[in-house]
């Protein structure tokens, strides 16, 4: 394994200068986040003005997170069975297409085919968006890992910073089909990167055979086996279970601050500031120790509701951006926290199935709480829709904490893959 051929530097810049294979995902994963955020700002904008329906304008996100539950049972056997480099390749390159379709309804005011392509976009990202964090393993030497995730974790935010301020911008003097276009380029450049790596995305050959009845039951049986992967699981759904209250940011900005596109691009900026400090702050504090991940992961679901708390009271563009900024810093430790516990937990062989069972997990919690909050924020309105999810997450954090900190700290070492392997 690459692991074993270099030694671990626990340097950032040191990992950046040395390993370009770690650049080239990274670069890629953040092209294609960048591109996603500047449809969003451009789409949130779109239906809400051709609808003039804060329901409307939440459900956006319902159909961005859905297509991971119905192609649970397919994605986790592909990432395990086929090759992950040319997966991903396949899924950026057929993204650009429904962008096309987003072009085309924008020019006819079509919401409903916006929302169709949006659907078709997610599907190929639900297929593509886990391959990052499950070859990361394979890339960087073990004593790395939590640092490359939490890098990888923070540029997914800061592409979010990066796409949101500017989506808004370029939306704002250019029009949407611009921010479109910027889309669609950023998924074929993201493609040519991960084309460009060398080292194998898995340490198992492919075997390009699919047994999903078969690897889905292996799944089962390695989560029942497992107690921290699980508490792990039941973390990464209380932080989605309350997350549909991010749907509501712009509409904080559209309709309780008044400040137009540009205003829902700086609420998504300061999200992803947030969400980019969080990965660092949740690995600075718990340093190496497995049943300190577990206290802070808790508090960081904890300090997401709280913000959020925070941002029901705001009265102005300034603090709801200071609010919205501490609730992300607990979303992106919490995820962090999560994802690499998961890492570290698992081995190759069936790490994309627990990784993708995570990913779905997420996707279809988030989408659920999206669909329950688009009628929510229509009839007990956006505070008020707020307040309660942010209590929902303050008490999921404490129950959590209070289950999930009494389970014997495992340790995440080789040994789980030699337990693994004597199972199958």
């Amino acid at each position: 394994m690459f692991s074993a051929c270099r030694r671990p530097s626990g340097n950032l810049v040191a990992l950046l200068r040395d390993n370009a294979d770690f650049r080239r995902l990274l670069g890629a994963c953040v092209l294609s986040r960048t591109g996603d955020w500047f449809t969003y700002v451009a789409l949130s904008s779109f239906i809400y003005n051709h609808t003039e329906s804060p329901g409307w304008t939440a459900l956006l996100f319902a159909v961005d997170s859905l297509p991971g539950m119905m192609l649970f049972p397919l994605i986790g056997p592909l990432s395990d069975r086929f090759d992950r480099q040319r997966l991903r390749i396949a899924c950026d390159l057929g993204s650009a297409f429904p962008v096309v379709g987003l072009l085309i309804a924008f020019h006819i005011g079509s919401v409903t085919l916006a929302l169709g392509c949006l659907a078709a976009r997610s599907v190929f990202a639900a297929v593509s968006a886990p391959i990052p964090e499950v070859a990361l393993p394979n890339l960087v030497a073990s004593g790395e890992l939590s640092l490359a995730q939490t890098m990888l974790g923070s540029v997914y935010s800061a592409s979010l910073v990066v796409g949101a301020g500017l989506g808004g911008v370029v939306s704002a003097a250019w029009g949407a089909s611009a921010t479109l276009l910027i889309d669609g380029a950023s998924f074929v450049v993201s493609a040519l990167l991960v084309a460009r790596i060398k080292r194998p995305l898995s340490s198992a050959a492919a075997t390009r055979r699919l047994r999903i009845r078969a690897d889905t039951a292996e799944l089962w049986r390695f989560l029942r086996t497992t107690p921290i992967a699980t508490a792990l699981l039941w973390l990464t759904a209380g932080l989605r279970l309350c997350y549909g209250m991010v749907a509501l940011l712009p509409l904080y900005a559209l309709d309780r601050f008044h400040v137009g596109d540009a205003g829902a691009g700086a609420m998504y900026l300061a999200q992803g500031l947030g969400a980019v400090l969080g990965p660092f702050a949740g690995g600075w504090l718990t340093a190496s120790s497995a049943r300190r991940r577990l206290y802070v992961a808790a508090v960081a679901l904890a300090v997401f509701g709280l913000g959020y708390l925070l941002l029901a009271h705001a009265s102005s563009l300034a603090t709801g951006m200071t609010a919205a900024a501490l609730g992300h810093i607990g979303v992106g430790a919490c995820s962090m926290l999560a994802i690499n516990g998961l890492q570290l937990a698992t081995p190759d062989a069936i790490r994309g199935r627990v990784l993708v069972f995570a990913f779905s997990l997420s996707s279809t919690i988030q989408g659920a709480s999206m669909l329950v909050v688009a009628p929510m924020a229509a009839t007990v309105g956006v505070a008020d829709t707020t307040r309660i999810l942010g209590v929902l997450a303050v008490t999921y954090a404490i129950t959590w904490s209070i289950w999930a900190t009494r389970i014997r700290a495992t340790r995440f070492d080789a040994d789980r893959e030699d337990t693994f392997k004597t199972r199958r």
